[in-house]
């Protein structure tokens, strides 16, 4: 059995998603994995070239590491990947986020909107900077304009970076509204959001927001759910495995590897009939739902959390939000399913998992009964074709 040495921090529980992905693909090949994070200590290329003289691995990965951390090189002759990172050495085979197809991603949710538009993006960054010019240019395509805030305080520290995101909504609140927003990361979406909350915005009736990287703790946290582009992480995985892959048989790999999005997951920050419940059971409810729709609930397990009867449970519910408690979890599950539908290598098999259906058969049935057509039809009509 290979063994690939895995260097890189833990980023947010979405990317997760990408390793996870490489891992499952490496699994079937027969490799197994060892993972190290970064540390700042003096002695970490020390320590670090120890563990190859230990382990010796057939191929190395080398993700994102901290400005405070000592980037790593591995021996000559290593098979090498390295992931959406800065720190790879000159000439390395490297997968990348397609950052201007986020931008386009999240322009086509924000399409025919009636107010502004506006983008939010982050100085010295080159990945933000290819993500604002992709959105703007397809805002600037329908002939109208878009607005660009840079913010130079690091999202990391939220309670700096409000005060400049109020501020530069303080500028774009004169725009006809809602004002459509692209924040070019979920945490500073996120930011966008409590700003706007701040100043007495309502979302989505004055402010649309659409983020990137679509972070469930981060987007479900939001002070509303917040709309974000979906990255192809199982896409990328697949990539990193095989420019490694290749190096192991003895080839010369791409230098690049770009992997994009697989769609918009859409939540309540981008919902024109999003209004918050006043009755907090049927809030409890829609929280339950979105935390958990994934997994095979049912109509009785959000009665359970919203704790009353279920006849009352029903009404109620209607009468907030104008569906029944299961067309709310459906409607859930399918906006789930057509993104990921999407993915150029959809695994089908491991959908229903993914999507809250305790069987292939139940989520074929949903399927057709919804599109009018099989998930293998519907992908050769629609999937979007990727290189």
């Amino acid at each position: 059995m290979k063994t690939i040495l895995v260097y890189t921090q833990r980023l947010n529980a979405s990317y997760n998603e990408l390793f996870l992905s490489l891992m499952r693909e490496g699994r079937r090949r027969g490799w197994c994995f060892a993972i190290v994070e970064p540390t700042s200590a003096p002695d970490e290329a020390e320590r670090v070239a120890r563990l190859f003289d230990v382990l010796r691995p057939a191929g190395f990965i080398g993700g994102y590491v901290g400005a405070d951390n000592v980037p790593v090189v591995p021996p000559a002759g290593t098979p090498a990947v390295w992931i959406d990172t800065s720190h790879a050495p000159k000439g390395s085979c490297v997968v990348r986020h397609d950052n201007a197809r986020f931008g386009v991603a999240a322009a086509d949710a924000l399409a025919g909107g009636t107010g502004g538009y506006a983008v939010f993006g982050l100085k010295r960054h080159t990945w933000s900077s290819a993500r604002e010019r992709a959105f703007v240019a397809c805002v600037r395509e329908k002939g109208l304009r878009c607005r660009m805030v840079r913010l130079d305080t690091h999202v990391e520290n939220q309670y700096a970076a409000l005060d400049a995101v109020r501020a530069a909504l303080k500028r774009l609140v004169r725009l006809p509204r809602p004002v459509s927003v692209f924040a070019v990361t979920d945490r500073l979406a996120n930011i966008v959001l409590m700003a706007a909350s701040s100043m007495g915005l309502k979302c989505p009736r004055d402010i649309k927001v659409v983020g990137v990287d679509d972070d469930e703790m981060v987007c479900m946290g939001a002070p509303v759910t917040l709309s974000s582009v979906h990255p192809d992480w199982a896409e990328g995985g697949r990539l990193v495995v095989e420019a490694l892959e290749a190096q192991m048989r003895g080839e010369k790999p791409n230098r690049e590897y770009l992997y994009g999005a697989v769609g918009v997951t859409r939540r309540a920050s981008t919902r024109d009939d999003y209004r918050r419940p006043t009755d907090e059971r049927v809030e409890r409810g829609l929280a339950f739902i979105a935390a958990e729709f994934a997994s095979p609930i049912g109509v009785a397990d959000v009665v359970a959390a919203m704790g009353c009867s279920r006849g009352h449970a029903e009404l109620r519910f209607r009468e907030e939000t104008g569906k029944s408690i299961l067309e709310t979890i459906e409607e859930m599950r399918w906006e789930r399913l057509l993104v990921l539908l999407r993915r150029r290598k959809a695994d089908i098999a491991a959908l229903p998992a993914m999507c809250g259906f305790r069987t292939a058969s139940a989520l074929r049935q949903f399927f057709r009964r919804r599109a009018g057509l099989s998930m293998t039809e519907w992908r050769r009509r629609n999937a979007e074709s990727r290189t």
